[in-house]
């Protein structure tokens, strides 16, 4: 379903708060949000696995998820989120398989984002590949989901953005 005139407002004042997304233009912004699709989740219902490919980019609309993280210890609770918190960014940054699995707590409304609408908006713009990388390898969380946020590692992230979207190094 796709957004109504008011989530399209609601949507894009929350992406223009997301580090990773602060140095998109208006018009870029505008681009994704216009991309976005309305979806529900029922309780414990998985929106993405770890150790899967992931399927999109999610902005929490209604409700909370849980962030699981399976070790070697078993599974480990990484946080809870709620309205106007998203998931799934690094995924569809990297093409890389999600670092966790994130559970609906209760119904969960959400509007997800598909990686070929970023694809399409940081191909346009390739300098936003780095700078999006690196806002993600230095965000809160970033220890847990194993990306030190070191100048190594977020160059290393960069690297691997830019060969997701096909940029050269």
């Amino acid at each position: 379903m796709r957004p109504s005139p008011a989530d399209v407002k609601w949507i894009f004042g929350k992406l223009r708060k997301l580090d990773f997304l602060t140095y998109h233009s208006e018009e870029e912004l505008i681009r994704l949000v216009q991309s976005m699709k309305k979806e529900r989740f029922r309780a414990r219902e998985a929106i993405i696995r770890q150790a899967q490919k992931g399927e999109a980019f999610y902005l929490i609309l209604r409700g909370s998820v849980a962030v699981w993280a399976e070790t070697p210890q078993g599974p480990r609770r990484l946080a809870a989120l709620a309205e106007g918190e998203s998931f799934g960014e690094v995924s569809i940054l990297t093409g890389e398989v999600c670092n966790a699995t994130v559970t609906a707590d209760g119904e969960v409304e959400v509007f997800s984002l598909p990686p070929v609408s970023v694809r399409k908006v940081v191909r346009s713009n390739p300098v936003l590949a780095e700078k999006m990388a690196l806002a993600v390898s230095q965000r809160r969380g970033a220890r847990e989901l194993g990306l030190e946020p070191s100048a190594a590692s977020s160059a290393g992230l960069v690297d691997r953005v830019k060969a997701f979207f096909g940029l050269a190094k």
